[in-house]
């Protein structure tokens, strides 16, 4: 059996294949912003009753730079440790707006990347993931009480559809309504936020847009060109929907789990996609077309630590790995082509078979760096 399928159609809330991105994998592991090293692997949690610093409306921490800040879901209650509660959400929000950043919409940051268009100082673009139900519900009301406009990257064959494996997604109607009042919706594939086997053996499997795949019909890896292909009927399938749907007239990408190789780079240009985005952490300048996203969700995020990290500018500084899963906060390339044993007091493993123990999953892949 292979994992990957396992996964896609057994697996639990916590277990679903599309919705192991970057960001849930890294709270499932302990990696999260503004955390330090402990014993075991494990990351501490930020000493919540330290005095907050003084906000600084007036002060420029960075001109003529973007950060995009990523999410994916935002909940009431901890779900799972990828999950950032709705008080921390808000906590977030406050503090930008008390420290003078400025929140900017999708065009905006199109027409800074691709033309230079000045962006105000501070500038902060919100982005989200997966189109998760829950945004609706919980994050939603939060952006429109302060009127901070939003990107969300759908996976266009989960919208409206109930029977589509994984998380509830968001239906038509509410994004709709959503989209009137602020929120943009972009691509995120068209169903292509899964993992696949990279040959026969089914013991290695990687993001579908970093590479070809193991074609078990034809016992084969698919060739330079099957890849392309593929890709290419998926996304132009996802930007044909999203025309129809809300009229789009800019097509934007984010990669799920950040994964891509220069071939998948070039379908985007040829499909018109000149802005994609990574999980990698950092600022975007001008003409930076793959853009960077700094990670602000998760179980262990502080909000006071995220506004810190901002007015630095998104520069993180290199940290002792304290785990082999903290590859994960170095973005694609890093992330998707190390194998790394499973850490000691973390779920056993992601597959749950009760009949038999399915082969595990070695997470691979060929995405190059932004």
């Amino acid at each position: 059996m292979v994992a990957a399928a396992f996964l896609w159609e057994n697996g639990n809330r916590n277990y679903k294949i599309n919705n192991l991105t970057p960001l849930s994998t890294m709270g499932q592991l302990g990696v999260s912003l503004g955390t330090g090293k402990t014993n075991g692997g494990s990351v501490d949690k930020l000493n919540s009753q330290k005095v907050p610093a003084p906000a600084t409306p007036n002060k420029v921490y960075y001109r003529n730079k973007v950060i995009v800040l990523m999410y994916h879901e935002v909940t009431p209650d901890q779900i799972d440790a990828g999950t950032v509660l709705v008080s921390k959400f808000k906590r977030q929000i406050e503090l930008m707006k008390a420290n003078g950043f400025k929140w900017i919409t999708m065009k905006q940051y199109s027409d800074f990347i691709l033309k230079g268009t000045p962006v105000p100082d501070n500038a902060v673009l919100m982005t989200f993931d997966d189109g998760y139900e829950s945004f609706y519900q919980y994050a939603y009301p939060v952006l429109k009480e302060h009127k901070v406009p939003a990107t969300m990257f759908i996976i266009l064959n989960t919208v409206d559809n109930p029977k589509h494996p994984g998380i509830p997604k968001l239906t038509w109607d509410q994004i709709d309504t959503m989209h009137e009042n602020g929120i943009d919706f972009y691509n995120h594939t068209y169903d292509s936020h899964i993992l696949a086997p990279t040959d026969a053996s089914h013991k290695a499997a990687r993001a579908v847009l970093a590479g070809p795949m193991y074609l078990e019909k034809l016992k084969r890896k698919e060739t330079k060109e099957e890849f392309k292909l593929r890709v290419k009927t998926d996304l132009s399938k996802a930007q044909a929907m999203l025309k129809e749907k809300l009229k789009n007239d800019i097509d934007v990408l984010a990669f799920p789990y950040g994964a891509y190789t220069k071939s998948t780079l070039e379908v985007c240009r040829e499909l018109g996609i000149k802005i994609t985005f990574t999980v990698k952490p950092g600022i975007n300048k001008k003409g930076q077309l793959n853009g960077y996203r700094v990670n602000a969700g998760g179980v262990k995020n502080d909000p006071e630590e995220l506004i810190k990290l901002m007015k630095n500018g998104a520069e993180q500084k290199a940290k002792k790995l304290s785990s082999p899963f903290d590859l994960l906060n170095q973005g694609p390339l890093k992330t998707l082509e190390h194998v790394v044993p499973e850490p000691e007091g973390h779920r056993k493993s992601v597959v749950k078979n009760t009949k038999s123990q399915a082969p595990s999953v070695n997470v691979v892949g060929s995405g190059k760096a932004a």
